[in-house]
């Protein structure tokens, strides 16, 4: 068995019927590039099927101790039948994007089944233009963003020449036993806090100076993160949450947001940023709400993945907390203002704090790590998620078919109905927009006011 980390364990202690933690994307795909001219499920099944075992996670579940003594942990499914996880859906004529986002909203409203490997895989055909679409769904206590782009450069081929690998053998572990997960729990519990103690002892008699410099990146990340203010500003975002979703996409060319930032300055990720603010500018404008002076506190992942845990499942990830100015300014005082707070945050160790807080619960027993997961997400110390994972620029294919663009799928917290992600794959910067049904009926005029913030942007970059 191999025991979940803290970060892994608290999506699964915060889910509820309506907080679902699963994320995802929508790959929209062209199968002109392919052989004859169509993405079959059958050769979709096959691809994936011959790939599994690179990625033995999604050969596993989810098991919890009797008692709530350790952290669940990893088996092998015997059951497993990858045609569970594995689906085809149709979309109703005429096949455009309304008829793809709303049954990308109906699979994304619903919980995965924690009885079998946390992932589903969907093909959907009927779409216009010959199109066709892919829709994953994996619980996010098995990926972070960055796994996930490793995933997909592990499934997808680099030429419109499907690569079916030859399949490896697989016996499945024994599923333990009551006892023996129970045993293993206690054991777990006394001996993991140690041997974090003794690693870290070791680690600092071996190299003080680093040590001492770790210590004091962590506690001054914790006083920039306590003195930014604990509560958020008062949003319209942070409201209780249904079961449903909304969701939503944008998108434009990776190269435009690189000559943005060498025109105006700043970094890719500052231009997401200011992407999104000028976008919740433009959605309280349209509903009459104030904005000058105004802020909305995003947080912002942040991967400290190292080069040894790349393609690692599991989640390595910290954050930043940035205030994003939606009130009414220029494209290229927005972008000023954000660059400068990212710029103070990242000199300051903001996400060496928040790495340090996010993994506190490798100390403490399942119940309180649970309690405190769930008391931290309801509380409002953010009004919204804002993640930009880069991955390859060069075209990808999965069963011959090309892909054009990657829509990220995002949970949303108990008391926080809003998530934005954008993936950077093939040349294409695809964000996904999820949002609660209630809090957000208008999510079409975000979408839209991120499509303008982009063009306006764009001509303060001479573009």
């Amino acid at each position: 068995m191999e025991r979940l980390g803290p970060q892994d364990a608290s999506f699964l202690y915060l889910e509820s019927p309506s907080n679902h933690n699963h994320v995802g994307g929508l790959a929209i795909l062209d199968p002109s590039t392919g052989p004859d001219g169509q993405l079959r499920f059958q050769d979709l099944l096959e691809v994936v099927s011959s790939r599994l075992h690179l990625v033995p996670r999604f050969r596993q579940k989810v098991v919890f101790p009797p008692l709530p003594v350790a952290r669940p942990a990893w088996v092998d499914d015997d059951d497993f039948d990858i045609e569970f996880h594995m689906r085809r859906a149709a979309l109703p004529s005429p096949g455009g994007q309304k008829e793809l986002i709303d049954h990308v909203q109906r699979v994304i409203s619903r919980q995965l089944d924690r009885s079998k490997p946390l992932w589903e895989l969907y093909l959907i055909e009927g779409m216009e233009d010959g199109l066709a679409a892919v829709l994953t769904k994996v619980h996010h206590c098995m990926i972070d963003g960055m796994a996930a782009i490793d995933l997909a450069s592990a499934i997808y081929d680099f030429s419109p020449v499907a690569q079916v690998l030859e399949a490896q053998p697989w016996e499945p572990e024994p599923e333990p036993g009551r006892l023996q997960v129970m045993s293993g729990a206690l054991r777990e519990g006394i001996l993991h806090p140690l041997a974090s103690v003794a690693s870290t002892a070791q680690a600092a008699l071996a190299a003080p100076a680093r040590a001492l410099g770790q210590v004091g990146a962590t506690l001054g990340g914790i006083r920039t993160l306590v003195g930014g203010g604990l509560m958020a500003p008062a949003s319209p975002f942070n409201r209780p949450i249904g079961p449903n979703r909304r969701f939503a996409m944008v998108e434009a060319p990776v190269q435009a947001f690189k000559d943005i930032k060498n025109a105006l300055g700043g970094t890719v990720n500052d231009v997401v940023l200011a992407t999104v603010a000028g976008g919740v500018h433009q959605l309280f404008r349209r509903r009459g709400e104030a904005t000058k002076g105004r802020v909305q506190r995003a947080m912002v992942p942040v991967s400290v993945r190292t080069e040894s845990e790349r393609s690692a499942m599991g989640n390595r990830v910290s954050s930043i907390f940035v205030d994003l100015p939606v009130g009414p300014m220029g494209p290229k005082k927005r972008l000023a203002l954000i660059s400068e707070k990212t710029r103070y945050l990242k000199e300051s160790n903001e996400a060496v704090g928040a790495e340090f807080l996010m993994n506190i619960g490798v100390w403490a027993p399942p119940t309180i790590h649970a309690m405190a997961a769930r008391t931290a997400a309801r509380a409002r110390f953010i009004n919204l998620v804002v993640s930009n994972v880069p991955g390859p620029q060069v075209p990808m294919f999965i069963g011959g078919a090309r892909l054009l663009a990657q829509y990220p799928i995002m949970p949303i917290a108990p008391n926080m109905g809003l998530s934005i992600a954008v993936t950077s794959l093939a040349g294409t910067m695809a964000f996904g927009i999820t949002a609660d049904w209630d809090t957000l009926p208008d999510i079409e005029d975000l979408a839209q006011g991120m499509d303008e913030a982009i063009l306006d942007l764009k001509k303060a970059a001479g573009k």
